[in-house]
C-alpha cells in the first residue's frame, strides 16, 4: 500500500507541474492518467484528491509554507514547488495521511528525477516544521477583509474584492466555501438511447448513490459510487456528464424538432448533442467551431451519443452567416470565456486568469454574439450564455449587444424553469456554485423582430 501511495503522490506532482508550467488543464490530465486504467481504485482516488486538492488550496499552502519556510515559493523551481504542496497538503488537509509518510514520500521525490540533494533537503526541513506545527499555523488576524478571506479559502484577491463588493462578506465568504468543494458529477439521460428509469436502475446495480437534481427533472446528481469511467452508461451514450448551468443554456434556447439550429461556438459538442436529443433526431444542428480538436471530440461525442442531425463545421462565429447562408432558427452562443464559474471544476483557472482578461475576452465576447446575431432569421431566437461569475462577461455584453441590435427583445420561454436561477439585473439568468450548487453562468435569450 505504501508503494501504491508513493505512486499517487509522483503521479499526482508530474500532474500539478504540467498544470503550472503548460497551462494544461488538470481534469484533462488527471482523466487520460485514470483513462489508462493501471491504477488500483484507492490510489486513483488519492491521485485525485492530492491533484484538485493541492489547486484548490494553493494559496493557502503556499503562505503555510513561506510561514515555516521565510523563503518565496515563487522562486523554487516548479517542480519542486509541486513536491511541497502535495506534501503540505496531506499535513493540513488529510488526517488520514500519517505525518512520516508525508515527508518522507516527498523528500524521496525530491531526490528523484529532476531533484537533487538540495531539494531533499529544503522538503525535509520545511515540512517537518510543519508538520511540528500541523495544527498551530493559523491564519493571522488581518484588518483587510479581502486580505483574510483570499487566505482562508485560497482565492486570489481581486477576485475576493470584487465578490465583497457585489454580495457583501456573508455571501462572498459562501461563494468561496462552495468553490472549495468538489463538484457532483451530474449525468444527463439522453433519451435517444435511454427512459430515465432504466439509467436509475443500472446505477443502483452498480452501488452508485445519485439524487435528482433540484433544477432539471432530466438530470441526476452522483454522490458516491464506484468508477463511472468505464461505465456501459457512459460509452453507450445512454448518458452525457453535463453541469446544470449548461443543459439551462440549452434549455432557455428550446430548439423544436424540425428546426435549423446553430451552435456557434460548439466546443466539444455536448450541448449540441443535448439539442439533437431534445429535437428527437429531427432537425438539423450545425455546430461551428474553429478548432480540429474541438471538432473531432464533438464528432467522437455525436457519435457515442446518437446524435444524427449535428453537423460539425469549421468556421468562426463572427461569420456566422457565411457558413449557414440560409440562416437559422435559432442560434446559441456558448463564448470563450474566463471560466471563473468553474473553479469548483477547473480550481487551476484562478491562479492563472488576470483581472485584466475579463475586458478582453468580453470583447471577444462581443464580436461572436454580433456575427452570430446576423444569421438568426426574422423571428429566430439568440442565446448568449457564459460560465463566469463576472458582469463584464454577462450582463454588461448583453447590454451593449441590445443597444446595437434594438430589434432583439429579450423574452423568457413559456416552459423554460426560471425558479432554477437568479434573476440578472439589466436582463438574463444567473446561477452560483452557492446558491444553485451548480456551475456558475449567465444567459440571456432575445427573439429577432422585424427592422
Amino acid at each position: 500500500m505504501a508503494d501504491r501511495a508513493a505512486g499517487a503522490r509522483a503521479l499526482a506532482v508530474d500532474l500539478l507541474t504540467r498544470v503550472e508550467r503548460d497551462r494544461a488543464y488538470a481534469s484533462l490530465l488527471l482523466d487520460a492518467t485514470l483513462a489508462r486504467g493501471a491504477l488500483p481504485a484507492r490510489e486513483a482516488a488519492l491521485l485525485t484528491e492530492l491533484t484538485y486538492g493541492v489547486l484548490r488550496w494553493q494559496g493557502t499552502l503556499d503562505w503555510l509554507l513561506e510561514a515555516v519556510g521565510r523563503r518565496r515559493l515563487a522562486d523554487l523551481p516548479v517542480r519542486l514547488r509541486q513536491i511541497l504542496r502535495v506534501g503540505a497538503y496531506q499535513l493540513r488537509f488529510l488526517d488520514r495521511v500519517p505525518a512520516y509518510a508525508a515527508v518522507s514520500e516527498a523528500v524521496a521525490l525530491a531526490k528523484g528525477r529532476g531533484g537533487h540533494r538540495g531539494w531533499a533537503s529544503l522538503a525535509n526541513a520545511l515540512l517537518r516544521r510543519l508538520a511540528e506545527r500541523r495544527d498551530a499555523v493559523p491564519v493571522p488576524e488581518m484588518e483587510d477583509v479581502a486580505e483574510r478571506l483570499a487566505l482562508t479559502f485560497s482565492h486570489p484577491v481581486w477576485l475576493v474584492r470584487r465578490w465583497l463588493a457585489r454580495f457583501g462578506e456573508a455571501e462572498a465568504a459562501a461563494l468561496l466555501r462552495a468553490d472549495q468543494m468538489p463538484a457532483p458529477t451530474v449525468l444527463l439521460v439522453n433519451r435517444l438511447r435511454v427512459d430515465p428509469p432504466a439509467v436509475a436502475a443500472r446505477l443502483a446495480a452498480a452501488g452508485v448513490a445519485w439524487e435528482a437534481s433540484p433544477l432539471l427533472p432530466e438530470a441526476l446528481r452522483v454522490r458516491e459510487g464506484g468508477p463511472l469511467r468505464h461505465d456501459p452508461l457512459l460509452a453507450g451514450g445512454h448518458v452525457q456528464v453535463m453541469d446544470e448551468g449548461a443543459v439551462l443554456a440549452v434549455a432557455l434556447l428550446d430548439p423544436r424538432p424540425g428546426e435549423v439550429i446553430l451552435d456557434a461556438c460548439a466546443g466539444g459538442g455536448n450541448k449540441a448533442a443535448r439539442m439533437a436529443a431534445v429535437m428527437g433526431n429531427v432537425g438539423r444542428v450545425v455546430a461551428l467551431d474553429v478548432s480540429d480538436r474541438a471538432r473531432r471530440r464533438l464528432r467522437e461525442a455525436c457519435a457515442r451519443l446518437g446524435a444524427a442531425i449535428v453537423e460539425a463545421k469549421a468556421g468562426d462565429a463572427r461569420e456566422a452567416s457565411r457558413h449557414l447562408p440560409g440562416g437559422a432558427d435559432r442560434v446559441l452562443v456558448d463564448a470563450p470565456c474566463t471560466g471563473l464559474g468553474t473553479l469548483r471544476r477547473h480550481p487551476e483557472i484562478r491562479w492563472r486568469v488576470p483581472e485584466s482578461d475579463l475586458a478582453r475576452l468580453a470583447a471577444l465576447q462581443q464580436e461572436l454574439l454580433q456575427g452570430a446575431a446576423r444569421a438568426v432569421r426574422p423571428g429566430g431566437c439568440l442565446v448568449f450564455a457564459v460560465c463566469s461569475t463576472e458582469p463584464e462577461e454577462g450582463e454588461a455584453v448583453g447590454e451593449v449587444f441590445a443597444r446595437a441590435f434594438p430589434t432583439f427583445l429579450e423574452e423568457v420561454p413559456a416552459g423554460f424553469p426560471a425558479h432554477s436561477c437568479t434573476r440578472a439585473p439589466g436582463g438574463g439568468f444567473r446561477t452560483f456554485p452557492h446558491r444553485q450548487g451548480c456551475d456558475g453562468f449567465y444567459f440571456i435569450r432575445w427573439r429577432r423582430g422585424t427592422p
